[in-house]
């Protein structure tokens, strides 16, 4: 919001702008404090501005469901792309550097850095004009899903320390270009060891060290804009009750955002009885830790999304099903499409994640992908903190769409020319693919990750077998329709390292 984080902004542009100032800018906060959205005005401000180059950006997620925004080897990659499009020379240059090594893309972060960003830049050396990059999230990235279908913390460490040793190396190579590179991503402990500390090559801005006053003051204005948007909303609120709510966010940015969504979801109506049961639940017994109103305010909201009139152990564990599910899919789902993987209604899905509008996003259109979380510290809360009836093992999600994508298989659409082709001398054309189901298509690609990382992959085996004794070569025509026909190997070796041997399904597997 404009007339909001003015001096945060103005010190990030001060360094863009400064020929001799560190190459880095590493912004850190605890999560909900901004970081997502200075980041965003920053790139804004930086597209339309005639004293900097935008060369790109890449916005690291984990709650989208974009496999692509959680690998950090697609970071690099994207940001030489964009980079292309702003300079002919750069293309150029990166072009000839993708001829003498096509394999570069599954290169090391390091080399993939000097490779695709630093020795295509050398032809921009004399450019007066700052480039910049921007990463956001560094810390919701990790490595490629691979053999065993998981990340461990300690792989996504690594990796990510790799990406800021590598920026950092950047700074250091001989020739020294006008190149600046704004990262955020919360203090994780593995991201402070790394040399990005350093002075000399990085700026650092803790949000949590700028003045509580100045961030509430940001927050207030924020709510006071957004609680006057409607003549009837606002008669109901007074300038103290706004800023009352401003306190209540503890600077958490994230917090404000969520409130006034669950505040002004309920309708004018309900919007002050909301905002009362808010203050209420929340006022007493804050701690300082920056969680914890946030805890609050999540714990309210799944407290509403989980009233029903009967208060059925099997209808709670189903929301909770969808919720995992929902954390867990490697892309973003439609309703439908999740529906047919739970094997529920489409009214069923959107009816339980609607209640959770404040923090989950669902789309107008059954059939319009874009179902995500609206912030990662949603599924961190369900993941580790959340109240044990509501708290969801991270495996709990995996199992799910495991069991939906082996049954969704196993549907009769899943059949002998399931791509529709008039002939089989017919080459696959991209349009073919387009009468597929996206549940089917999710299936398809993903059954064999959600099953190795569920707690017990051997339970899948009757199953597995059912959908491929029969349905092997049907499977084989969905992913060659999708020009996925490559990665048929690599998930049968997934499946084979967590079946069970009961079943002996050398044939295939």
């Amino acid at each position: 919001m404009a007339g909001t984080r003015v001096d945060v902004i103005r010190l990030i542009e001060i360094w863009i702008e400064d020929p001799d100032g560190p190459p880095i800018f590493w912004l850190t906060g605890m999560a909900g404090m901004g970081k997502t959205c200075i980041s965003w005005t920053i790139c804004s401000h930086a597209d339309t501005s005639i004293n900097v180059v935008f060369g790109g950006s890449f916005f690291c997620s984990r709650s989208t469901g974009s496999i692509a925004q959680r690998d950090i080897r697609c970071v690099v990659p994207t940001l030489a792309q964009l980079m292309a499009l702003q300079s002919i020379n750069f293309g150029k240059a990166l072009a000839e550097e993708l001829a003498r090594d096509p394999g570069i893309l599954e290169k090391q972060i390091g080399v993939q850095i000097e490779r695709l960003l630093y020795k295509p830049l050398l032809a921009l050396k004399e450019s007066r004009v700052p480039i910049l990059f921007v990463i956001d999230a560094l810390d919701e990235c990790g490595g490629m899903i691979s053999t065993d279908g998981t990340m461990h913390d300690a792989e996504t460490h690594r990796i990510v320390s790799e990406m800021l040793e590598a920026l950092v190396t950047f700074a250091q190579y001989e020739v020294k270009l006008p190149v600046k590179f704004l990262v955020t991503s919360r203090p994780e402990t593995h991201i402070r060891d790394t040399a990005v500390l350093n002075s000399s090559f990085s700026s650092v801005l803790r949000l949590h060290t700028i003045s509580k006053s100045q961030v509430t003051t940001d927050i207030h204005f924020y709510i006071a804009a957004n609680l006057s948007t409607n003549a009837r909303i606002s008669n109901q609120f007074t300038v103290e009750q706004a800023h009352s709510l401003a306190l209540l966010c503890d600077g958490l940015f994230i917090f404000a955002a969520t409130a006034l969504r669950y505040i002004l979801g309920g309708g004018v109506d309900a919007a002050a009885l909301r905002y009362e049961t808010l203050l209420n639940s929340a006022r007493d017994g804050l701690g300082t830790r920056a969680a914890v109103p946030l805890d609050r305010m999540y714990s309210l909201i799944l407290d509403d999304a989980t009233k029903t009139a009967e208060t059925e152990s099997h209808s709670l564990s189903a929301i909770r099903q969808l919720f995992a599910s929902l954390l867990s899919a490697r892309m973003t789902l439609s309703v439908s499409a999740l529906a047919d993987l739970l094997g529920q209604r489409n009214y069923y899905v959107r009816g339980h994640l609607s209640r959770l509008h404040a923090v989950v996003h669902v789309p107008d259109d059954d059939g319009e992908p874009g179902l995500h979380t609206l912030h990662a510290s949603f599924s961190d809360y369900l993941f580790r903190r959340a109240p044990i009836n509501i708290r969801i093992s991270e495996s709990l999600g995996h199992e799910t769409l495991a069991h939906g994508c082996l049954s969704r298989m196993s549907w009769a659409d899943l059949c002998f020319n399931v791509s529709r082709s008039e002939s089989s001398y017919e080459k696959n054309s991209p349009s073919m693919g387009n009468h597929l189901a996206p549940s089917l298509v999710y299936a398809s690609l993903h059954w064999a990750h959600h099953i190795s990382a569920s707690s017990d992959p051997s339970a899948f085996d009757s199953l597995i077998e059912q959908v491929f004794l029969l349905k092997f070569l049907f499977w084989l025509e969905v992913l060659s329709v999708l020009n996925k026909v490559g990665s048929a190997s690599g998930l049968l070796l997934l499946a084979r390292s967590s079946v069970s041997a009961t079943y002996q399904l050398h044939q295939y597997f």
